[in-house]
């Protein structure tokens, strides 16, 4: 399992903190009523990406961070195909160790950054079914999403996929969780719609927002299906015991990332902000 060494990554101040596909039969017909942050044209609106931490400054010091983390992650999946021997190569899981480490918010905006490119559609799914998911901060906690797609082989993932107000970035929520989340996750049913999706949707890059190592078996039942994994570290948190033993649950993952984050700016060197007006350029 290749390890890279550690991306450091200074977020803003306002962090938002977390805690088979197979064969189908027809889809269903009727579509569900829009969630709370979804507009009549189905669409997440911008106050709720901003409310989930979604940064739309591209010339921050946040952004530039976030650029050199995607062109990793992009060569990493779309770059020389021999390089991942196993996993969808474009099926990118990001977890951490606990919870509080900011693993949503690098989802969010590492999918946010690739598709403000323009070079890359992004596909971010939920697959936290704790109670303040990014579903329910981006307002379609109530919307049918992955769970819902294992358990009703009638849905198709075309009817999950919610657009957002960010050009390129979709969204496909968690699902209904009926209590029994983790053994859904967990199933080969799971790993296969997961493998599927990445598939499907070849020419996309497929971020996974999973839950901490350490509080969920998810990411480790997932990780056989995705061709990259990024653990997200919170800077003079998270103890070296505890990234030993997340990375030990990702070892079925081909290539596992860490990223540092929560830097304080003293800390190490980094971006400042360079901006100039068109005339003077």
């Amino acid at each position: 399992m290749p390890l890279d060494l550690p991306i450091d990554l200074q977020p803003p101040r306002v962090v938002v903190d977390d805690e088979a596909l197979g064969e189908t039969a027809a889809r269903v017909a009727a579509q569900p009523a829009s969630a709370p942050g979804v507009t009549e044209e189905r669409q997440i609106e911008p106050a709720h990406l901003a409310k989930a931490g979604l940064i739309r400054e591209p010339d921050s010091r946040v952004s530039e961070e976030f650029r050199i983390v995607q062109n990793r992650v992009l060569r990493q999946s779309f770059g020389d195909a021999s390089a991942i021997s196993s996993g969808v190569k474009n099926i990118v899981m990001i977890t951490s160790a606990l919870k509080g480490e900011g693993k949503s918010f690098v989802s969010l905006n590492l999918a946010g950054e690739i598709a403000r490119q323009g070079d890359r559609r992004v596909l971010l799914i939920d697959v936290d079914p704790k109670p303040n998911s990014l579903s329910r901060i981006l307002g379609v906690a109530s919307a049918r999403g992955l769970l819902d797609l294992a358990r009703d082989v009638r849905l198709d993932v075309t009817e999950i996929v919610i657009p957002t107000a960010a050009e390129g970035l979709d969204i496909a929520p968690v699902g209904q969780n009926d209590g029994r989340s983790g053994e859904v996750f967990a199933s080969r049913r799971m790993g296969q719609i997961i493998e599927e999706i990445g598939r499907r949707y070849a020419d996309r890059l497929i971020i996974l927002d999973a839950p901490p190592c350490l509080a969920s078996s998810t990411p480790h039942a997932l990780a056989p299906v995705c061709g990259q994994a990024v653990l997200v570290v919170a800077a003079n948190n998270t103890q070296q015991s505890d990234i030993e033993a997340a990375l030990d649950l990702l070892q079925a993952c081909p290539h596992v990332s860490l990223l540092l984050n929560k830097v304080a700016p003293w800390m190490t060197h980094s971006f400042g902000t360079y901006s100039y007006l068109a005339a003077e350029a």
